[in-house]
């Protein structure tokens, strides 16, 4: 129990240090790129934009994750005794059950912490999966919430949404605005709009991947059961297809279980783990 405790609090502290260079990484993009491209007027705008952003993607971050996928309370008995049961194995309260308007089969958890906890899935992934499985992808996504990583991945899904809406911005509001004919403000613009939406990219593959692996770890201990969540990853993995979505969806494309937006991210650049090694850490976790 001490160990457990210990445990913790170490991801506690690790999390929050985190969440500090996620939003001072936003305060410095948004200051940097104000001062580029409007000097110290863009400067002082950068400030009080990363404030109002800072605070929006920690206290609301969850609910802007919702919104940006259409989800809704979901009313299913079979599935939220699934995750009753889960949850109090996790030693956490029971999450909220909603479902995503999503033509995919897949799931996310969110919420600032696990007292305000929500696991999210679509009409496909309950269709496609057994029990088991099921249970396997549920477990997942409530050790992000027992783990405390969703505050995190909200965050970072936000704050990567936000920084490419700001960047393409400040590109088109630079390159319209008539001023600068000597195309000083369009370079620092074209260059705000290239390195923001990879410094957001980086973020997300720094959050991630780690997490992922920790999840189905805790998830095969939940469940005591290594083949429902092997299974259902595979099947997930095979049934990702292209559909029509809103650009501003992908920034949360670290929040699923299994990245929904492309099937053509190299290895290098995928906000998951590849299938392979997902599975194999699984197999080895010691129920």
């Amino acid at each position: 129990l001490c160990q457990q405790v210990t445990t913790m609090n170490y991801t506690s502290m690790l999390n929050n240090l985190k969440i500090t260079a996620l939003l001072s990484i936003l305060t410095a993009l948004l200051m940097g790129g104000g001062l580029a491209i409007a000097g110290t007027r863009g400067l002082v705008i950068g400030f009080v934009l990363a404030g109002l952003m800072n605070f929006a993607s920690y206290w609301f971050s969850d609910t802007i994750v919702l919104k940006l996928y259409s989800a809704e309370p979901l009313e299913d008995p079979g599935i939220q005794k699934m995750i009753s049961r889960i949850a109090d194995e996790a030693g956490i309260p029971e999450p909220d059950l909603y479902r995503a308007d999503m033509p995919v089969p897949n799931a996310f958890a969110t919420g600032r912490n696990p007292r305000k906890g929500v696991v999210c899935v679509t009409d496909e992934l309950v269709e496609m999966l057994d029990d088991d499985e099921l249970e396997g992808v549920l477990a997942h996504e409530i050790a992000h919430i027992s783990n405390r990583d969703t505050l995190i991945n909200s965050v970072t899904a936000t704050i990567a949404g936000a920084i490419s809406i700001l960047a393409e911005m400040a590109f088109w509001g630079t390159l319209f605005s008539g001023r600068d004919e000597d195309g000083a403000d369009v370079i620092a613009s074209i260059a705000f709009m290239i390195l923001t939406p990879l410094i957001a990219t980086i973020i997300r593959l720094a959050v991630s991947r780690s997490m992922e692996y920790r999840a189905d770890s805790a998830a095969v201990r939940y469940t005591s059961n290594h083949e429902g969540l092997s299974g259902a990853l595979k099947k997930i993995s095979g049934s990702q297809k292209g559909f029509r979505h809103n650009k501003r969806q992908e920034a949360g494309a670290n929040l699923f279980i299994e990245n929904p937006f492309s099937r053509k991210a190299t290895h290098l650049f995928s906000t998951h783990p590849p299938l392979e090694k997902r599975i194999e850490n699984i197999k080895d976790t010691e129920i």
